[in-house]
């Protein structure tokens, strides 16, 4: 198929996501039709969304549309280190054209829900990118260029700095209970003389979660090679406890954590066990992916097409809390805590209830509550604190100098924390994996 640019079209769409970007870049869905939007390395379903610059390596962006009519398009934004759009124009930060087509679709086959499948591989034959740092793509109809259907957002890092990294439970505040403390030192090698704390950010996930990312952080020592962040109160984070998992892979017999299917015209309806609280409970290891989930179907070739709909129902047996909100916390939502991901409560059935459109497959969540006038999910009611959960922390370091334009992004690092020791550097290793292709 050939590709078709619009210049008048690629205005129109920078300019209507630029109002989108009024918030910090995160992952997001804009219409009720697009689902299960995925972002990760291509190939590597459980990744972080991180590339080296001038790598071999590709994102890939991959989403269902419901009912769609034409084609999509895209436009991408660079972002500076908070999310916000950087002052970089296009020509700057990318070699390739605004408004480009994606090409690689595809209709469901034999599901009870139609959709159309979508994928975008980064960079490609038309796109190249220039610099490192925050990158977000912004996806329409071809037809409706000013109507942002979804937000990706991904990073790309030129690799100047080294990382070293490691998670310990034993905190400043307690030793092996409910918290683990990260610790790291960066290694800046020639990138700079001395630290200068306006040149540098870094920010600190847990699981990709964006309600309790940590920045703002100044070394607790400089060194003549390295700057240590270690015994910093900031960078103590909720244990937490392992992910819940759910697995529906057909309608002729229940999955992990399914209690019964039925089918009410127009969807198959999976309800789920009920959950309740595992708070002040014995710690189980379960190898979990830390929120994430894979499309799969049995006996079928293609998830991506193959796999279909099914109306899933969440049940969190518990109290109503009058001091504060119980959302799902996933990558089913972008890991974003908002409408979507709140749960409502069901006086009568006495728990918060959830339904929501899900594609077969394996998925992880947890239940977060957070108190009225914060924005950070707790884990300690719904959940429970265990230090020996694994939890995987992502370290971003970025640079910009005096007069730079734009924040380079010149360091990332993963460290994974592990169940049976007090400190680790692990990387992650992928439990679930599953690849489309076509």
């Amino acid at each position: 198929m050939n590709k078709r640019i619009f210049s008048f079209f690629s205005a129109l769409s920078f300019m209507g996501c630029c109002g989108i970007f009024a918030q910090p870049v995160q992952t997001t869905v804009y219409s009720n039709m697009v689902h299960s939007l995925r972002v990760c390395v291509a190939g590597e379903p459980l990744s972080v969304p991180v590339i080296d610059l001038n790598g071999r390596k590709q994102i890939e962006i991959n989403f269902d549309a419901l009912h769609a009519d034409g084609r999509m398009a895209y436009s991408i934004v660079h972002c500076d280190a908070g999310g916000q759009p950087s002052l970089l124009n296009p020509v700057d930060f990318m070699d390739g054209f605004q408004g480009l087509t994606i090409d690689d679709f595809a209709n469901s086959i034999a599901t009870t829900t139609s959709y159309t499948n979508y994928r975008l591989l980064l960079p490609n034959d038309e796109v190249r990118f220039k610099v490192s740092g925050n990158y977000a793509v912004t996806v329409f109809a071809e037809n409706e260029p000013g109507k942002v259907l979804l937000k990706a957002c991904f990073a790309v890092v030129e690799p100047l700095v080294d990382i070293s990294a490691g998670v310990t439970g034993n905190t400043m505040t307690d030793f092996n209970n409910e918290r683990q403390q990260v610790e790291f030192s960066v290694y800046p090698k020639s990138l700079a003389a001395s630290y200068q704390a306006t040149e540098w950010k870094i920010f600190v996930y847990q699981n990709r979660r964006l309600d309790n990312v940590v920045t703002n952080l100044a070394p607790t020592s400089v060194l003549r090679d390295r700057w240590v962040y270690d015994r910093n109160r900031a960078l103590i984070f909720e244990a937490g406890n392992e992910y819940r998992r759910i697995e529906f892979l057909s309608h002729t017999y229940n999955g992990i954590g399914v209690d019964h299917i039925e089918f009410h015209n127009p969807y198959y309806h999976v309800t789920l066990l009920n959950d309740i609280s595992r708070a002040r409970r014995t710690y189980q290891y379960d190898k979990d992916q830390n929120g994430r989930f894979v499309v799969g179907c049995s006996r079928c070739e293609d998830p991506g097409t193959e796999a279909d709909y099914d109306i899933v129902h969440f049940t969190l047996k518990s109290e109503s809390f009058a001091d504060g909100t119980v959302y799902i916390q996933s990558e089913i939502y972008g890991n974003v805590l908002d409408e979507r991901s709140r749960m409502e409560y069901n006086p009568v059935a006495g728990a918060y209830e959830k339904a929501v459109l899900l594609k077969q497959g394996s998925y992880n969540y947890q239940y977060l509550f957070v108190p009225n006038g914060s924005s950070q999910g707790e884990t300690s009611l719904l959940e429970g604190n265990y230090y020996q959960s694994e939890n995987e922390y992502a370290i971003f370091v970025y640079y910009r100098p005096f007069g730079g334009r734009y924040d380079r992004l010149v360091g990332m690092s993963h460290v994974q924390s592990d169940a049976f020791s007090s400190f680790s550097a692990s990387s992650i290793a992928p439990a679930m994996a599953s690849s489309i292709s076509r």
